[in-house]
């Protein structure tokens, strides 16, 4: 079998291309016959892929870009790649890709599985209008719609009427390390991530400037870089907060890791956060908001960690204070978040995707 994943940007670093890779790699070590199709070529994979891969580029910014806007060209070019290949799935490990691949399939036996890594709220949340139009032509063109999260499923299936066999929850797997060298004691909550809105850590300085008031002796890092850096480093000094740091990017986050007591996720919206289980990964019990989504499908309250109401300052600074108060429920948490990375184990989520590609080819 002949499976092609597309990526918009193969050289970027984001969590998209993260997974898009590992399933592709994990596949290719089961037989399959795999390539990875970057829309644009921008610069060799960020992540490692295995050398029975083969990776192609599309288009070219530089000689292309101005073709690009026609939207016909890029149609029919991979239209004739994908035939010229015999691909038998194309998976768009991004919904907005299907715009493009759900006309190139015309005329050719490629099956399309879309996969979604955000979700509907953060799409119209977005309202980027290409998107909406991709998803009108995945419910008319494709074979199956991948989402992250039984939430984005349903939501999906009720605003696009779909059928529900069309639509399929398949998690992102874990691919961390797991070790147990957990210690309560360091007093630090840890928050990562871009500086932008969509992490919401201009909330969590607002929940944090309560619980220093209780916690003078606890500390709260937020590393990353972003368009949020001033205004947010302005925001703790107008705050008075000085048990808070901004160390910027940070290359060695496992370091990190070992010395936090907890993670805080603030976010806005997430599709399926890795952060979360890249903490868990360290053992660390989190404290996230229930936002849409994939918190509340990793993060079970009162047992691996606390779930909060959606954009609730004050709860989140309760959860927090809550937490430093009771060292033995933090230990038992942290036992708890190394037992929950089970359901995503590698091979169960690679076994979901073979299960998948069945059903598409035999109907």
């Amino acid at each position: 079998m002949r499976v092609c994943f597309i990526s918009g940007v193969i050289s970027r670093s984001g969590g998209t291309e993260r997974v898009g890779t590992i399933i592709a790699n994990h596949l290719a070590n089961r037989g399959y016959d795999i390539r990875i199709l970057s829309f644009w070529d921008r610069g060799k994979p960020y992540f490692q892929v295995f050398d029975n891969i083969k990776v192609d580029f599309l288009l070219d910014p530089k000689t292309e870009g101005k073709l690009y806007r026609t939207n016909i060209y890029p149609i029919v070019k991979l239209h004739n790649y994908l035939k010229r290949n015999q691909i038998d799935i194309v998976i768009d490990i991004d919904t907005a890709l299907s715009y493009y691949t759900a006309r190139a399939i015309t005329n050719t036996k490629c099956k399309l599985v879309s996969w979604e890594h955000f979700n509907y709220w953060a799409m119209k949340l977005l309202n980027e209008s290409k998107r909406y139009k991709a998803k009108e032509l995945i419910k008319k063109k494709a074979s199956a719609l991948v989402v992250l999260t039984d939430d984005d499923r349903d939501e999906h299936i009720k605003q696009y009427d779909l059928p529900n066999s069309f639509v399929k929850t398949i998690h992102n797997p874990c691919m961390f390390e797991n070790t147990s060298n957990y210690c309560f004691s360091n007093k630090t909550f840890l928050a990562l991530g871009r500086l932008t809105q969509q992490k919401g850590f201009s909330m969590l300085l607002e929940s944090w400037a309560l619980v220093e008031k209780q916690l003078p002796d606890w500390n709260l890092i937020i590393a990353g870089s972003g368009e949020l850096e001033e205004s947010l480093l302005t925001q703790k000094n107008n705050l008075g907060l000085t048990q808070v740091s901004f160390p910027g990017h940070i290359k060695d986050v496992e370091r990190l890791y070992r010395n936090a007591s907890a993670y805080v996720l603030s976010s806005v919206y997430e599709g399926f956060p890795m952060v979360i289980l890249e903490a868990q990964s360290y053992a660390l019990p989190v404290i996230a908001y229930d936002c849409k989504t994939g918190p509340k499908d990793l993060v079970l309250d009162n047992v691996n960690g606390f779930l909060v109401a959606n954009g609730d300052t004050e709860k989140l600074a309760q959860a927090m204070i809550e937490f430093a108060h009771d060292e033995e429920r933090a230990n038992n948490m942290s036992i708890e978040a190394l037992k929950s990375l089970d359901r995503f184990n590698i091979e169960i989520i690679i076994d979901q995707w073979e299960a998948l590609f069945k059903e598409i080819l035999a109907n």
